[in-house]
């Protein structure tokens, strides 16, 4: 019934819009646009100025923007702007990018304090598909959007302002942003085929049929019988465990059959450190089907310390669970809106040999803290200050603070901490923290961090046994690398592997090297690794490709391959992503199950492929090369798609956790692999004309000079770009028909001047013009060539009166 609904209220939409380009105006006597522009190609960095239009909109307090568009950017775009080019700060936008649609209005004014007005909500627009967007500014009832006939977004709350909030304006433009140099001009790659700008706010009823113009039916195939997927439920959400912002979900499977979803809880905002996030989980027992009421903390430090990015790992031979997480003092981190706020070094010196954690005094006197956490200081005497597990500061037994804490008398040093926690009873309760640092972390690095995600435990080789966590780093010149920490005693004993950015050959004979490279080209950042059936690892990183790569390791971790394969069947934005390796088979072959955003520049169209795992070759050092079939992809989640972490469930299925919107709402499903495989998404069509002929009209003969009209009646809505006319000859003559009107959605009219010929029954022969591109909805332009794509007619002339020549 749903589809049949939609359908309905497009055929209403179609009936009730007629012209739909005016129907704005049709609706209220008023409602004049006060800016109006058609047909506007921009690309390559043109835009269309509107300084001409300025004074008109200068003083706006309140108003709509109409804007129908098809763009094919992928980044925050601006569709229509009103700025003070001088200034860095002094500009309204309304934009779109792949995943949202807002607007900033920026408030710059000399000697008076800076404001930004920021409204917006999430959405999906598909590169090359048409949409049409409708921004209401109402000074009693706020802020709405719509969207193809949908309201998407209402706001009540944010401080109304418009474009008269703009200090002395000089710039008006689509596709553009102007501002004073160096700023991002936001600029847009597409098509606009109209923008309107009225002075009043349009009603609802008005602006849902407008956008609704081009609403795209869904082309949904019938899933198969064999496929398993379930709807997507929120496990952690804003009020869940007291904090209304989550983030950089893991998912773990116990061999005991315990689901455990792994997330940041950032309490105050959704921020990377420095922010007060804690290390949480909420556990499963039936396999996604119910989850425990409350969740369980991992460890929770004080003020704007932060535990960040979980990854976790299962000791088979033991069953105990490592939770492996980024821990970071008050005030340090590594975003957070601050850059790298992270000094270079381990926070831990040497004595005697041995390495311990240091800390200072409000004077600069260093301690140390010893064994069992006894404070030490800087002449090797035992101090009354003690450590525990967990940070907190004892004083002659009593507890007085947390070392990590903002009003600590002893401090650590501020950097990353890698911090190790485990549990012996299926995530119920968790020991440590355990310091890694003085292990795996080296002084010139700012950061060392997580992958963040899983780890695994490798099965095959010589290395059979060892635990694996991939985690990344900040370099000499805090550049990004991956690499991978490892222990072969079963968690008591830790080592760092070199990263793929060691030794590795970039092109043109150039040799890169871990702590030195100094070109974010060859950064890797957070990645997955998986074991391959020789043993031999694979890493999936994060880079700047805007695909996945890979590097390949034959002694568990240590090393790795020279080369980094960038992977083109795995387009990723610069994100994390998920792979894992398939505890089953399929089409009987060993397969990976990877998760991605698939876009190579926005975090949107969350989508799960399915590797075949293929042999393909001999290393020269005798090891098996595998190449991987990426044979099947779905599309599981439209729209934003941050990170994700998969899992092998019991029966085949897949558990996949991703954030389905920036911070707020974490989702959770499983599917099988049949459920990958599914064809779901019908090939769009491409429009096509239904009918094509002139208009009669009587009597139906023409003198030279006269109008004559032709109508193109097309199969869907559709929108014209470009050189919007039709060409052709008259008995031999050229002749032009230019565009008149859109009548209603999917019919166009054309009008043209009868030249000066002779009288009598004269053959009409046209087609559309070279340089007119036609889109319906979904960006599918018109086969031009095709029959009905064509007119071949009689058109009766007579003479104009004026005697023959």
């Amino acid at each position: 019934m749903k589809n049949v609904y939609a359908i309905i209220i497009s055929v209403v939409f179609f009936i009730f819009i007629g012209a739909d380009q005016k129907l704005v105006e049709a609706s209220t006597s008023k409602s004049e646009p006060i800016v109006s522009v058609e047909n506007e190609q921009i690309e390559n960095g043109y835009f269309t100025n509107l300084n001409s239009e300025i004074d008109k909109l200068k003083g706006l307090e309140e108003g709509t923007i109409v804007v129908r568009f098809r763009c094919t950017g992928s980044s925050i775009m601006s569709l229509f702007s009103l700025s003070n080019s001088n200034l860095a700060n002094g500009h309204f936008h309304l934009y779109i990018s792949p995943s949202s649609i807002g607007s900033e209005n920026r408030f710059q004014k000399p000697g008076e304090p800076q404001e930004n007005v920021h409204t917006s909500v999430a959405a999906n627009l598909k590169e090359g598909h048409v949409y049409t967007l409708a921004m209401v500014v109402d000074k009693e009832a706020g802020y709405k959007y719509f969207l193809d006939g949908e309201l998407i977004k209402k706001d009540t709350t944010t401080p109304r302002k418009f474009l008269n909030n703009i200090y002395k304006p000089n710039s008006a433009q689509l596709g553009r942003t102007e501002r004073a140099a160096g700023g991002n001009n936001y600029p847009f790659e597409g098509d606009i085929d109209f923008a309107k700008i009225y002075n009043k706010p349009l009603s609802d009823e008005v602006l849902t049929a407008v956008t609704g113009v081009t609403a795209a039916a869904p082309l949904v195939t019938p899933m198969p019988d064999e496929a398993y997927v379930t709807d997507p439920e929120s496990i952690f959400y804003p009020g869940f465990m007291d904090s209304n912002n989550y983030r950089i979900p893991a998912l773990f499977y116990t061999e005991k059959g315990t689901l455990i979803a792994g997330i940041d809880r950032r309490v105050e905002n959704g921020a990377d450190s420095p922010n007060n996030i804690d290390a949480v989980i909420r556990r499963s027992f039936d396999d996604g089907d119910t989850w425990e009421e409350n969740g369980v903390m991992v460890n929770d430090y004080p003020d704007q310390a932060s535990n960040i990015d979980l990854a976790f790992l299962q000791d088979k031979s033991n069953e105990r669970i490592f939770a492996l997480v980024d821990g970071f003092p008050h005030g340090a981190g590594l975003m957070g809106g601050f850059g790298v706020n992270s000094y270079k070094g381990t926070g831990f010196k040497t004595i005697d040999g041995k390495k311990y954690m240091f800390l200072t005094d409000e004077s600069g006197k260093e301690y140390t803290v010893r064994d069992g956490g006894q404070v030490y200081d800087n002449e090797g005497n035992q101090t009354e200050y003690k450590v525990d597990d967990r940070r907190n500061l004892y004083l002659n037994g009593e507890k007085i603070d947390n070392i990590f804490s903002k009003t600590t008398p002893l401090k650590p040093y501020k950097t990353s901490y890698l911090e190790l926690y485990y549990s012996d009873d299926e995530g119920e309760t968790w020991e440590g923290t355990i310091d890694l640092n003085d292990e795996v972390k080296e002084e010139w690095m700012a950061f060392l961090g997580t992958g963040p995600g899983n780890g695994i435990q490798l099965t095959e080789g010589e290395h059979k046994g060892r635990l694996v966590f991939p985690v990344y780093f900040l370099n000499d010149n805090f550049k990004q690398a991956s690499a991978v920490v490892y222990s072969d005693d079963n968690g008591k004993t830790w080592h760092r592997g070199e990263s793929p950015n060691e030794g590795r050959v970039v092109g043109n004979g150039e040799v890169i090297h871990e702590k030195t490279f100094n070109n974010s080209a060859y950064e890797v950042t957070e990645s997955q690794v998986v074991e391959m059936p020789d043993g031999q690892l694979k890493l999936f990183m994060r880079n700047h490709s805007g695909y996945a790569q890979i590097a390949t390791s034959f002694d568990g971790g240590e090393t790795w391959e020279e080369e980094v394969v960038t992977e083109k069947d795995l387009v990723a934005p610069y994100s994390q992503m998920s792979v894992i390796r398939y505890d089953g088979k399929v089409d009987d072959k060993e397969a990976l199950i990877f998760s991605s955003a698939n876009n190579s520049a926005s975090r949107v169209d969350g989508t799960v492929r399915i590797g075949l795992i293929e042999e393909s070759g001999t290393y020269e050092n005798g090891h098996t090369k595998y190449s991987i079939d990426w044979k099947y992809d779905q599309l599981v989640k439209e729209g934003h798609y941050g990170y994700s972490s998969l899992t092998n469930l019991s029966d085949g299925n897949i558990g996949l956790f991703y954030e389905g919107t920036p911070n707020t709402v974490m989702d959770f499903r499983k599917f099988n692999t049949d459920f990958v495989k599914w064809e779901k998404e019908e090939e769009a069509p491409a429009p096509t004309v239904n009918s094509f002929s002139t208009i009669e009209k009587t009597p139906n003969v023409y003198r030279p000079g006269e109008t004559i009209q032709v109508e193109v009646t097309f199969d869907s809505y559709v929108m014209l770009m470009g050189g919007r006319s039709l060409t052709g000859t008259l008995d031999g003559t050229e002749i032009e028909f230019k565009f008149a009107d859109q009548v209603s959605a999917n019919t166009i009219l054309f009008e043209g001047t009868i030249p000066d010929i002779h009288p009598r029954k004269r053959e009409l022969d046209l087609s559309f013009s070279n340089n007119l591109d036609v889109y319906n909805v979904y960006g599918k332009t018109l086969d031009k060539q095709e029959a009905n794509s064509k007119l071949i007619d009689e058109v009766r002339i007579r003479a104009n009166g004026k005697g023959r020549k």
